[in-house]
């Protein structure tokens, strides 16, 4: 089960850090980068625990 979770955490990050080369906006740029920050966290916390 956590395999399955770090694979989807992975790819959401990757496709997270695609859309912000394309999203010029300041405040889409921030939203996007708070977001990446955690779930990166979350994967980090995942792959502690294994």
């Amino acid at each position: 089960m956590s395999q399955i979770l770090i694979m989807k955490l992975e790819s959401q990050i990757a496709a997270l850090k695609e859309r912000m080369a394309y999203d010029a906006n300041d405040l889409e740029y921030e939203t996007h980068r708070h977001k990446l920050r955690e779930l990166e966290r979350i994967l980090q916390l995942l792959r502690c625990k294994n």
